[in-house]
C-alpha cells in the first residue's frame, strides 16, 4: 500500500500574495528620507552663477518685493573660494540711502548694498513659510 502525499500551496488554496505591494508603505517613507537627503545635498553643493542683473533691475525687483511683501531669493555678487555664496531667502524690510534691510529665514535682520547683489528672484509665499518643504 502506497500512501499518496498531497501538497497544497497557498496559491492552490486561493491565497493571493500581494508581493511588492505589502512593502509599499515602507518604501514610501524610505523614498521620502532619500529625497530629503538629496535636497540637503543639493543645497550644500556649489551654487551656479545666475545672470548678472543691472542695478536698475535689482532696484525694481527690490521695490516690488518691498511694496508687495513678496519673499525673494538673492544671490550675492561675492565669491568665496572661487564659488558664489549660497542663495539668501529673505523679505525686504526697507531702504535707507544705499542700504537695504532684509529679514532672513531664521529671523535675523541684515543689511546690504545694491552693488553686492548679483541676481534676485521672487518666490512663492508657501515656499517662504515652509508649506512646500519636504
Amino acid at each position: 500500500m502506497v500512501k499518496k502525499v498531497i501538497r497544497l500551496t497557498p496559491d492552490d488554496l486561493g491565497y493571493k500574495d500581494r508581493g511588492k505591494m505589502k512593502w509599499l508603505g515602507l518604501m514610501l517613507s524610505d523614498h521620502l528620507d532619500a529625497l530629503r537627503t538629496m535636497d540637503k545635498e543639493d543645497k550644500k553643493s556649489e551654487p551656479k552663477p545666475k545672470r548678472l542683473m543691472s542695478e536698475k533691475e535689482v532696484s525694481q525687483y527690490l521695490q516690488k518685493a518691498y511694496v508687495n511683501k513678496v519673499p525673494i531669493i538673492i544671490q550675492a555678487n561675492v565669491l568665496k573660494n572661487g564659488n558664489y555664496c549660497p542663495d539668501i531667502y529673505c523679505l525686504v524690510l526697507g531702504f535707507q540711502d544705499d542700504k537695504i534691510f532684509l529679514l532672513l529665514e531664521d529671523n535675523r535682520k541684515v543689511s546690504c548694498e545694491i552693488d553686492q547683489i548679483r541676481n534676485i528672484e521672487f518666490i512663492k509665499h508657501e515656499e517662504w513659510y515652509g508649506k512646500n518643504k519636504l
